[in-house]
């Protein structure tokens, strides 16, 4: 069984290499659901432990797994001597960097923060690539790097190969420690972090055949004011968007700001199809659905374009 401890990334970079980034760590609690466990297996998204940040943390009573996730397109190669790490696309050359020192620093940071509390586990790393547009030329060396298909394979086998089993006093303290570095950022804070300030940010939806943003309500569709195309369901990857940046809650005066609408009854409707619960009774939140599958064709058009 496969639990996604998942929430809103809270350290994000405004642009392309954020949708591309979130959309990759996404992929890849996706694939994750598909692995069968023997035991219990908890996924701590973007944790935070000391200055290293860690895209997810899987936690069984067999094992701990750090995940660098990336998701890069072009031939990949990790240089040992220099250590330095890039990729040839297009017979270009690009620096970048370097996925296997991060990892390494990572679990080195978890491993420091265990020991603390008097454990010492052996803690494996995985670097992933979720674009199957990636391939390793030149593989690294402290650890495996995988493409996204392989990954419930290799985490069944670290399961199965494993030859410790941590009683639940011991999960739930290694829980505790991964779980702290999971600090609850707000919208606000986000922006500031991000040096980004709400009014500089343009609300509406995109269309999903041209990509600009400006679909006007009407009628019960959404139609563009640029290409003339008609989309009923165009607020579902509007909804999308607004969680690369705000994460999955939502008002009803944001839904009224960001689709470009001021008719409450018509925002409650939208709502009820595209959010899985809400919560509050003076001020009523809503959790939206995740489904970043939506936005697929608009990540791969902005991929094209760097």
């Amino acid at each position: 069984m496969m639990i996604l401890n998942s929430r809103t990334p809270s350290t994000m970079e405004f642009g392309i290499n954020v949708k591309a980034g979130f959309y990759g760590e996404e992929k890849v609690a996706r694939y994750l659901l598909e692995a069968q466990f023997a035991f219990k297996t908890e996924c701590f998204r973007h944790v935070i432990l000391d200055g290293a940040e860690m895209d997810a943390v899987l936690i069984n009573p067999r094992f701990i797994c750090v995940l660098e996730i990336k998701n890069i397109t072009g031939e990949l190669y990790f240089d040992q001597e220099t250590k330095q790490f890039y990729r040839i696309k297009n017979g270009v050359k690009d620096g970048m960097r370097n996925p296997e020192l991060q990892l390494q620093r990572n679990v080195n940071v978890l491993k420091r923060r265990l020991r603390m509390q008097g454990m010492n586990p052996m803690i494996n790393g995985l670097i992933i690539f979720a674009s199957r547009a990636g391939i390793v030329m030149e593989p690294p060396t402290l650890f495996p790097a995988i493409s996204i298909d392989a990954l419930c394979d290799m985490v069944e086998q670290m399961e199965e190969n494993s030859t410790v089993l941590w009683n639940e006093k011991q999960i739930n303290l290694i829980k505790k420690i991964v779980g702290s570095g999971k600090p609850a950022i707000h919208d606000k804070e986000l922006l500031e972090r991000i040096n980004i300030q709400r009014t500089m940010i343009r609300g509406g939806v995109r269309c999903q055949r041209c990509f600009e943003v400006g679909m006007v309500r009407s009628y019960s569709t959404w139609t563009c004011e640029y290409c003339g195309f008609s989309d009923r369901s165009a607020h579902h990857a509007a909804f999308q968007e607004y969680q690369l940046l705000f994460g999955r809650e939502i008002l009803v005066k944001e839904v009224k700001w960001w689709l470009g609408i001021d008719n409450k009854h018509l925002v409650s409707r939208l709502l009820k199809g595209s959010s899985e619960e809400s919560h509050g009774k003076r001020i009523k939140y809503y959790i939206l659905k995740l489904e970043m599958d939506l936005l697929d064709q608009y990540l791969s058009f902005e991929m094209k374009k760097r």
